[in-house]
């Protein structure tokens, strides 16, 4: 008597369908409750890197844009990493500015917009494009155009 081999697999993977279903459908509820495209992942993620912060400054962080949550826990470590290797002197990088069109997050895979970064006594700023795996939570890429650069440097009196 022949035995069917995936009998025992299909009705182990209806047991896990059936118990992690809910979990998964809550999950996406969540996000669609919130607006948020993002994945599962890349919302665990950013909990765990505003998880650091104080309360109020982790009150704060939360009621950003999903774009700047992204730019802040996910794509800046990205784009020092990706500056250093040019400018060794780089210390700062922030992405975006205070206007809300300066960062576009295309849906959980890519988060484009403008920065500036500070070598030495200069400040560089860029346009940029970070790529998502929204499987992991990280950054996967991170490429950069200079667009203009100015220099701060004292002049002694």
């Amino acid at each position: 008597m022949a035995k069917n081999i995936f009998s025992g697999t299909l009705a182990g993977m209806a047991v896990l369908l059936s118990t992690l279903g809910p979990a998964i459908a809550g999950d996406t509820a969540t996000a669609a409750k919130n607006g948020s495209e993002l994945s599962p992942r890349q919302q665990q993620a950013i909990r765990n890197a505003f998880s650091r912060l104080d309360e109020g400054e982790r009150q704060m962080t939360m009621e950003w844009s999903d774009a700047k949550k992204v730019s802040e826990t996910m794509c800046r470590p990205a784009a020092l990493r990706y500056f250093r290797k040019q400018y060794r002197e780089t210390d700062r990088v922030f992405l975006g500015t205070v206007k809300s069109d300066s960062l576009k997050l295309q849906g959980n895979r890519q988060l484009t917009g403008t920065g500036q970064f500070r070598e030495g006594y200069n400040w560089h700023y860029f346009t940029f494009e970070c790529q998502l795996n929204p499987a992991t939570g990280y950054a996967v890429s991170f490429k950069a155009d200079i667009t203009k650069t100015e220099s701060y440097r004292r002049q002694s009196l």
